[in-house]
Order: C-alpha cells, then sequence, then structure tokens
C-alpha cells in the first residue's frame, strides 16, 4: 500500500465518543442527498456507550486512522450489523462502518481503511465481506465498486438510521464475485 500521511491504531472502548463524532459528521453529510425532511442521528450518551460495548467485543475489529494524534477516520468489521443482527454467514462478516472525517475525504483516507479492513478480514480467515450502504449514497456507492464490491440484490426499506438500504458483498482475495 506504500507510505501514508497516516497511522493506525484499533479502537478501544474509551474511543466509542471520538468514533461517535465521526459517526455524526458522516451522517451530517447525507442531507446533500437525503429526502427532504430527513436529519441526521444523532448519538447521545446511550448510544456512545452501546457503541462502547460493541467496541470493547472480541468479535468486532475497529481501526482508526490518526494524522498526528487526530481522527480523521475508522473503518470497523463485525459479526452482525443494525441491519442484519443475526450473525454473518460462515466465512463471512460485516464491513460494519467505514466512515471519514469530512475534511479528510478525497485524500485516500477511505482507500487506506478498506485495504487494512480487507487485510485484516483475510488474516483472520474470511472469505467475503458484506456491507449496507444507503441507496443514495451515490459517492459511497461508486467508490464502494470501485474497490471491487457488487450489488447483492438485497434491500432494506427502512433502516435504523431513517433511510433505504442496499446490500454489497465482496471476496476479501481481491478477486471479484460473480
Amino acid at each position: 500500500m506504500g507510505i501514508t500521511p497516516f497511522s493506525s491504531r484499533r479502537a478501544r472502548a474509551s474511543d466509542a465518543a471520538v468514533v461517535a463524532e465521526v459517526l455524526e459528521e458522516g451522517f451530517a453529510t447525507y442531507r446533500r442527498w437525503a429526502p427532504a425532511g430527513w436529519d441526521a442521528p444523532r448519538l447521545g450518551a446511550e448510544e456512545v456507550a452501546g457503541l462502547a460495548d460493541v467496541l470493547g467485543r472480541e468479535d468486532v475489529w475497529c481501526l482508526l486512522a490518526l494524522h498526528d494524534s487526530d481522527v480523521v477516520g475508522h473503518v470497523a468489521l463485525a459479526p452482525f450489523t443494525r441491519e442484519e443482527p443475526d450473525p454473518a454467514p460462515i466465512g463471512t462478516t460485516y464491513l460494519w462502518q467505514l466512515f471519514v472525517r469530512p475534511v479528510w475525504q478525497g485524500r485516500g483516507v477511505a482507500t487506506w481503511l478498506m485495504y487494512k479492513a480487507v487485510t485484516d478480514a483475510q488474516r483472520r480467515g474470511f472469505g467475503q465481506l458484506l456491507l449496507w450502504t444507503p441507496r443514495g449514497a451515490a459517492q459511497a456507492r461508486r467508490f464502494y465498486e470501485r474497490e471491487g464490491w457488487l450489488l447483492t440484490g438485497r434491500a432494506h426499506e427502512h433502516s435504523g438510521f431513517g433511510l433505504p438500504t442496499v446490500e454489497y458483498r465482496r471476496a476479501v482475495d481481491n478477486e471479484r464475485l460473480a
């Protein structure tokens, strides 16, 4: 992957507040394309506590991208998502979250985080990744497609944050799925 201006470290439960900040900043950008009347979710103390619980789980992997000591984005793998609370199929895990602070978008952070996530999934023996993303998130969807993700045809009309979502899948060995 070459040299990047980013360093990283694995997120801990104590990082829940900063992960929540990055999430809120990312959700706020959805206002550009979301339907009129939609409002970005706010993560209060209860949601941050729940996020801390999830980040503390052994089966959840979350990596923070850092520039100097500032968190500029994160990526997380988990055996579940809000859309699919049942465990992922055998040999599969979910790309649960990939968010980059808006001021850092377009600088290669997301590509670098994706590489790290795919590499970790492969190291842990997963052959496939799944993710859910908002149907209207054209920029994110173009990014995923450039990174080798394919639509599965599955969708949820109602997500936990009030927008329809679509499912993508990707092989972790960089081969495109047929």
